[in-house]
């Protein structure tokens, strides 16, 4: 088993994606977590870009995602255990918690930038990690993923339906752009003018059909 959270164990979100606040964006743009272990793991399998020192973000690191091409950033550490150009994966330490930079106390700043990797052009690390976006007390048993029965991770352009069936007719859970979601089986049927696949949501885990375009 897996997670798609850079902590194990018990974890506090402190500050949610987007409140709105006093920064560059106008809005926070990553999630604040604490956790009872001061060990940060690589979210995703991936090559790590980046290393260094900013004075708001502190020592961080920066980690490609392997499946969708997007940056996770991994602020205000302690300590940075990996070098640019190393491969990563989600059981692996690349750093330590810690207070360097802009920082009122112990905490990880995890932020998801798209492919431009740049400043506010950021994905909701909350469904990435699959837990509400929202200041509360989470564990990450609870969020653990079954990487060999769902192996493409994909995330939504647009505003798609869920079907409960590979057809337009069947009953359908309208989810918004930049969900992210697992695809189970592809191409397992051909209807309406459309090819449909067999996907998994990643936040809630429920399981029904799309329409393979809607999603990169």
């Amino acid at each position: 088993m897996a997670i798609n959270t850079p902590l194990t164990g018990r974890f506090k979100v402190t500050c949610e994606y987007k409140r709105k606040g006093n920064w560059a964006a106008g809005w926070h743009t990553g999630i604040d977590l604490v956790g009872n272990d001061d060990k940060i793991y690589s979210s995703c399998n991936g090559v790590v870009t980046r290393t260094g020192f900013d004075k708001s973000y502190g020592n961080f690191i920066v980690v490609k995602n392997n499946d969708d091409g997007r940056y996770h950033w991994f602020c205000h550490l302690s300590k940075i255990n990996v070098n640019k150009g190393q491969s990563v994966s989600r059981t692996s330490v690349i750093g330590i918690m810690g207070a360097t930079g802009n920082s009122t106390g112990k905490h990880l700043h995890f932020e998801i930038r798209n492919a431009s990797n740049k400043y506010a052009d950021n994905s909701n690390p909350a469904d990435y990690m699959g837990i509400p976006n929202r200041v509360g007390n989470y564990n990450t048993s609870n969020y653990q993923i079954d990487e060999k029965n769902a192996t493409t991770l994909k995330t939504l352009d647009r505003n798609t339906n869920l079907r409960t069936e590979p057809n337009t007719d069947s009953p359908a859970t309208l989810y918004l752009a930049n969900t992210t979601l697992y695809v189970l089986e592809k191409s397992v049927a051909h209807s309406n003018g459309y090819t449909w696949d067999k996907v998994k949501i990643r936040v809630n885990g429920k399981i029904g059909y799309m329409i393979n375009r809607n999603y990169k």
